[in-house]
């Protein structure tokens, strides 16, 4: 499949990833917001013991990776 057609098919999108905290997860979420700006929606799933687990994982293991990857250029 062509660069192109990969870009049309998620534009518009709601795409969920599960395990978003695993390191393949990490690289995809990280290649849709770089590369696929008309993605809708990213919904990343997060095993934790509870809410506040789940958002404290995101926010170190996901975010700050992402703040730095995109935010280097």
């Amino acid at each position: 499949m062509e660069l192109a057609g990969v870009a049309e098919r998620f534009h518009s999108r709601t795409v969920l990833i599960t395990g978003a905290t695993g390191f393949i997860a990490k690289l995809l979420v990280e290649k849709i917001l770089r590369l696929q700006p008309g993605v809708k929606r990213l919904y990343l799933l997060v095993r934790a013991a509870d809410q506040v687990s789940a958002n404290r994982r995101v926010e170190s293991e996901v975010c700050l990776l992402f703040w730095t990857t995109l935010c280097s250029w």
